[in-house]
């Protein structure tokens, strides 16, 4: 559901994974706060199997102007996450070139649930490469593919769910999702009748400064299977620029 919001990791205590998993695809749009379009990008979600168990992969494509990057580029993600009772991630890979497709950088994400472990990978073609190993709960989600799992939620305004979130940084942070009603959003794919998620950090010493964080907010839809329809917040983690995503097609 775009670069900074696809692939997700979230533990069976959190997120069940449905019995059958059906195909998932469509592109979105992304805007600034002014409304200019930043990026677009086509992804989708295929059922497959992994030595013998159930499993997704997850792929998208996307083009445009993205932080980071002085100049248009595109990127591909393509991962793959065990899908048995409930969603864990196995690997992660980002790679972004430049618009004649001369690459920019590579990055890797390898989750071991058994040791709870992630690998970090970052390679970029100008200047030195980057690896970290970083002990993770067993609620961590990674923020590449959030919109995709949080699908198979059942919203509850009583019961907000905590979960640790780790950033493209790469760093860990305290959250809790929280519902926060109901919304008429209107996309370029349709008009749709909504759930409303806020993620809301929570930053220990610092959770008094929590207040001049962007709110972060995700729309799906309230009839199943609640398809992601909107994202509002920081575009790939803190220091990067607010934007607006939204579907502008859905397929199956």
């Amino acid at each position: 559901m775009g670069r900074a919001i696809w692939l997700l990791f979230l533990f069976a205590d959190l997120v069940k994974a449905p019995a059958t998993l059906s195909p998932y695809s469509g592109s979105s749009n992304v805007f600034s706060k002014n409304g200019s379009v930043h990026w677009t990008a086509d992804w989708a979600l295929e059922p497959i199997e992994v030595e013998g168990k159930k499993a997704v992969r997850v792929t998208e494509h996307g083009s445009g102007r993205i932080s980071g990057f002085s100049q248009d580029v595109r990127w591909s993600i393509e991962a793959t996450w065990r899908a048995e009772g409930g969603f864990r991630p196995l690997d992660v890979e980002k790679t972004i070139t430049a618009a004649d497709g001369k690459p920019l950088l590579v990055e890797r994400k390898h989750f071991d649930p058994v040791k709870g472990v992630v690998r970090f990978e970052r390679q970029p073609t100008n200047g030195q490469p980057e690896t970290k190993i970083l002990s993770v709960p067993a609620d961590t989600l990674a923020v590449e593919g959030i919109a995709g799992v949080l699908r198979f939620l059942q919203p509850n305004e009583a019961r907000p769910f905590s979960a640790h979130l780790l950033s493209n940084e790469p760093k860990l942070y305290s959250v809790t999702f929280e519902l926060r009603g109901k919304e008429r959003v209107k996309t370029p794919a349709g008009d749709f009748e909504c759930y409303k998620l806020e993620l809301v950090p929570h930053l220990g010493l610092l959770n008094t400064f929590r207040y001049f964080f962007p709110k972060t907010f995700f729309w799906y839809t309230v009839a199943p299977p609640h398809d992601w329809v909107r994202y509002e917040g920081l575009e790939n983690g803190p220091g990067t620029p607010q934007i607006v995503m939204e579907l502008s097609r859905r397929g199956r």
